[in-house]
């Protein structure tokens, strides 16, 4: 029997959609691991990628690449005439919602894209929008882009509706890998000439220390006046390009800044605007103007972002915090322009307003337009390819410059929130806990566990969680608090889990049921079952994507466009109206994980004997986990429900042993801990 009718008399429900997947991880495995030799398959990809081509060369080089060429006149050899390569051979690789984007990428010998094909993915909750990178509308769009292209996501490329971390990924990982095979095989291109130049300005500038960039005009100090008398401490710094805008405000600044730019406007260059001093009102954006000519260009909120809090980069410690007005395109760079800001004081003409002319250095110029570097900055008898490549970050120090520290300061006071509220078991606290992780973690930020990360994990490693602070973060804290007390994220740190405690709070208590001892007995390895069946598809079938069918807290949180997904997570929350916790008990496969780690968690909860005949703990269990003296601790969330009430003797251990003994004298007390 062949593999195929195997898979379709073994699936039938699955059959259609299991074959379309094998027959792609066909054509896409010689190439996605490197397997020697190119099969039918492999070339009909790779003929996708770069039509024009009429053959191909295996795999080699260093970078590697694959070769391809155009057709041989007679008697003589086929012109080589672009190169394709996979990104996963240019490391590091970008990180999508959760996990690498591989993509392979056909390059002309001028550095034009002839196409490309995405190879694997795996998103997290993206996924639940549909295969976008599988459509034609978001690749066809790198058709016919050049090397030298900004590949931003917004303005060069249009991206995906709520997946712009995806967008961004796919993007950013297309153009590192494209120029870096410029830089070794196209060597006599434009794209090749620019980058020399522009790496050659970006180490001039770097070795600048922040007064000498004063010196330069990059860095132009802005004081101003207000009408109270008190001082607005502005600086004005030019940072057109990724390379000026990492330099002056690091990586994931710029970055972030950037994505939101591309946003908002279609085009423009950033301007960078410290901001300090002691002034009795806040800056605000809307008195910013840039004036050029007789022409007045006012700065709309939109084209103004956040940019950090100066932590980073050459502006770290000089001001308090940084935004960013993105120029209209009407302005020429080349020329000077004068920053205006209103003060609030009374003006009857234009000198009265604060203002401050800035004009763009030729070394900035220079880079921001890709033309060599002017010879007066070049070294003396030196050349514009004299200087060594940048040193790679290594994997803690490119974490830490990339962090995101504004979630990673709500992050630690939630963590705050939740360990004091579990320490110091406050019912009240704990409240505080659920609200603010429903809110931040769930609807707004959007950074929570799902068990895609365990099989992600699984299959590509920890390396993953790392290029991710805050998400690393959470991680390192879940597995902490469950291996010391068990369950702690399921209490506090999951929005779902959240969600179900407000719903059991705020819904009538007469619709509370209960299912039958023994149906639940059975039903909470459902959970066991689910997860199991989601690490084997992920390592047997790694293109199935299927957790999202499980887990309708991304459903929620992402507003999923799926129908079916809608109808799974309503009919979740029916259950959960009428059974406490009823996904937690029953569904969940990232608690049935936390649930076997938890089994060696050596602080348990502390029972005495008068739970031997007290049901009061029992019924206030959310998750059913105990049984009077008995608690199954991988059931367990760690809601401190049952060691309240033994602090405050809510129920029969108000009464002593003694007491206890002689109103039920056929009992016969045993230790319990």
């Amino acid at each position: 029997m062949s593999f195929r009718s195997s898979v379709k008399n073994l699936f039938p429900p699955l059959s259609h959609f299991l074959l379309s997947t094998f027959t792609v991880l066909a054509l896409v495995a010689p190439i996605a691991y490197g397997q020697a030799g190119l099969t039918d398959e492999d070339l009909q990809l790779l003929k996708g990628v770069m039509p024009a081509a009429q053959s191909f060369a295996e795999k080699s080089g260093e970078p590697p690449v694959y070769k391809a060429f155009g057709e041989a006149p007679a008697g003589g050899e086929a012109p080589l005439i672009g190169y394709l390569f996979e990104t996963p051979d240019y490391p590091p690789e970008e990180i999508g919602y959760s996990a690498p984007i591989q993509v392979l990428v056909g390059m002309d010998l001028e550095g034009i894209l002839t196409g490309i094909k995405v190879l694997y993915y795996r998103e997290s909750y993206m996924s639940i929008r549909g295969d976008f990178l599988a459509t034609e509308r978001f690749p066809f769009q790198f058709k016919g882009m050049s090397v030298s292209d900004g590949f931003r996501v917004g303005r060069d490329v249009d991206g995906v509706s709520r997946a712009t971390l995806t967008s961004w990924a796919t993007s950013r990982g297309i153009r590192n890998a494209a120029r870096r095979v410029a830089r070794a095989y196209l060597s006599d291109s434009d794209f090749a000439a620019s980058d020399s130049s522009g790496a050659t300005a970006l180490q001039l500038l770097e070795a600048q220390s922040w007064d000498e960039m004063k010196e330069s005009g990059l860095v132009k100090d802005f004081p101003i006046v207000l009408e109270d008398g008190s001082e607005l401490n502005l600086t004005i710094a030019f940072m057109g390009t990724e390379g000026l805008g990492d330099l002056m405000v690091g990586t994931a600044d710029y970055s972030r800044a950037d994505r939101e730019a591309s946003n908002r406007v279609a085009n423009g260059n950033m301007v960078l605007i410290g901001i300090d001093g002691n002034a009795s009102s806040p800056f605000r954006q809307e008195r910013l103007a840039v004036m050029q000519g007789e022409e007045v260009y006012s700065i709309e909120r939109r084209r103004f972002v956040y940019v950090g809090s100066a932590d980073a980069g050459k502006i770290e410690g000089k001001v308090r915090f940084a935004g960013a007005m993105v120029l209209d395109e009407a302005i020429d760079l080349a020329q000077p322009f004068t920053v205006l800001y209103d003060t609030g004081v009374e003006a009857t003409n234009l000198e009265d307003i604060a203002q401050v002319e800035y004009q763009v250095p030729p070394l900035a110029l220079a880079l921001a337009q890709g033309r060599p570097v002017p010879a007066e900055f070049l070294p003396e008898g030196g050349s514009r390819n004299d200087f060594s490549d940048f040193e790679e970050e290594g994997v803690f120090e490119s974490l830490i410059n990339n962090a995101q520290w504004s979630e990673v300061a709500a992050l630690l006071v939630l963590f705050a929130l939740v360990m004091t509220a579990f320490l110091r078991k406050s019912s009240a606290i704990r409240w505080v806990a659920l609200a603010y992780t429903l809110g931040y973690l769930g609807f707004y930020n959007g950074t929570f566990l799902s068990i895609s990360h365990i099989t992600n994990g699984i299959k590509l490693g920890p390396s993953m969680f790392l290029s991710d602070l805050p998400l690393l973060l959470i991680i390192v804290f879940t597995i902490v608090t469950t291996l010391f007390w068990g369950r702690v994220f399921c209490s506090s740190l999951c929005p779902f889990g959240a969600l179900q405690d407000f719903m059991t709070r705020i819904l009538p208590r007469k619709w509370q049921r209960e299912l039958p001892q023994a149906i639940h007995d059975k039903a909470i390895y459902i959970k066991y079952g689910i997860l199991a069946m989601l690490i084997i598809t992920s390592l047997t079938y790694s293109e199935l994507s299927i957790f999202q069918y499980f887990e309708p807290f991304g459903t929620l949180f992402y507003f999923s466009q799926s129908v079916l997904l809608w109808v799974i997570l309503l009919g979740i929350l029916l259950g959960s109206s009428m059974i406490s916790r009823f996904y937690c008990r029953y569904a969940c496969p990232l608690g049935a994980a936390l649930g076997v780690m938890a089994l060696i968690s050596p602080w348990r909860i502390t029972r005495v004997q008068q739970c031997q005949v007290c049901k009061v703990c029992e019924r206030g269990c959310p998750t059913g986990a105990i049984r009077m003296a008995e608690i199954d601790f991988k059931e367990c969330v760690r809601c401190d429900v049952c060691e309240i009430k033994l602090i405050a003797k809510s129920g029969v251990c108000k009464h002593s042993v003694e007491e206890v003994k002689a109103r039920h004298k056929t009992w016969e007390p045993i230790a319990v801990s």
